[in-house]
């Protein structure tokens, strides 16, 4: 008899309690509103730009060659430095002079003398042409974006030869005569490297930092070319890219997190693509 009476009492308590439920007015609802808990779109990657995995396997069975890299600096086809005579005339005078002058009564009298020496040096020499250095970023911009390239190479196991080692150590086992640059920047580099990268920047303004880079690789055996590129540190529109971030927008929804491309970054991805051509042209 009194489990009835409780369900009969539970029941008079719900209904009591939907009765007296608030009425929410229609213009505490938001209306022509974006959705709040919407999710953000969903982006599929198909993988990284640059396949590590995969050069690294070309790289090791094309040997593992030593690449040596000129940094804003071409390999030309100029064969020996160029000479000038030059001449140097330092010419030095001096000069003194003097006077004298008498006044008695009736009578006057003056005395001037002077003397100029002159002296005259010329100097005559034989002087080396240099190359004109080409214009690039300042210096902080191109420390950043070439730290950023050598490291992507070297983390990635290529053998990096550096230029101005090879060229000294090459220079100092010659004896006698005068050293020509070109010769022994031929020689340190043939010596110590199958592989020579020209790395070349200039000035772009597509670019996020507004220098764009040329690198060239070759073999230096027989000067075969086996990668090219341009590259304005954006990648291609067709690139796999890495999920988008999101955060809440005020006004409603989400927006994605934007992060501001770096020189650092920009050196990255040159090196990276430039590793992905080189890895296919060893591949082949």
């Amino acid at each position: 008899m009194k489990r009835p009476a409780l369900s009969l009492g539970l029941a008079v308590l719900t209904a009591a309690a939907f009765a007296q439920a608030p009425v929410i007015p229609e213009s505490a609802y938001r209306r022509d509103m974006p959705d709040t808990i919407t999710p953000p779109p969903v982006v599929v990657t198909t993988g990284p730009l640059f396949n590590r995995a995969a050069f690294s396997s070309a790289y090791a069975r094309a040997g593992r060659p030593a690449m040596a890299v000129l940094w804003n600096r071409e390999f030309t086809d100029v064969l020996q430095q160029g000479s000038a005579s030059q001449v140097s005339i330092d010419t030095l005078r001096a000069g003194a002079s003097s006077g004298e002058a008498v006044r008695v009564p009736g009578y006057a009298a003056a005395q001037v003398s002077g003397a100029v020496v002159g002296n005259t040096t010329i100097t005559s020499q034989e002087v080396k042409s240099q190359r004109a250095q080409r214009s690039g970023p300042v210096e902080r911009v191109d420390l950043q974006m070439r730290s950023a390239f050598m490291q992507t190479l070297a983390a990635s196991g290529v053998r990096l030869v550096d230029r101005n080692v090879v060229m000294r150590t090459t220079a100092a086992r010659q004896k006698g005569g005068s050293l020509d640059t070109q010769q022994v920047e031929t020689e340190a580099l043939t010596q110590n490297a199958r592989l020579l990268m020209e790395v070349l920047n200039t000035r772009d303004a597509s670019s996020p930092t507004g220098w764009a880079t040329y690198v060239s690789i070759k073999r230096l055996a027989d000067g075969v070319v086996l990668a090219e590129g341009y590259m304005n540190g954006r990648p291609p529109e067709d690139a796999p890219r890495a999920a988008p971030r999101f955060e809440a927008d005020p006004r409603g929804g989400f927006r994605e997190i934007v992060k501001p491309v770096t020189v650092g970054d920009t050196g990255k991805l040159v090196a990276e693509q430039t590793l992905a051509r080189l890895g296919e042209a060893l591949a082949r």
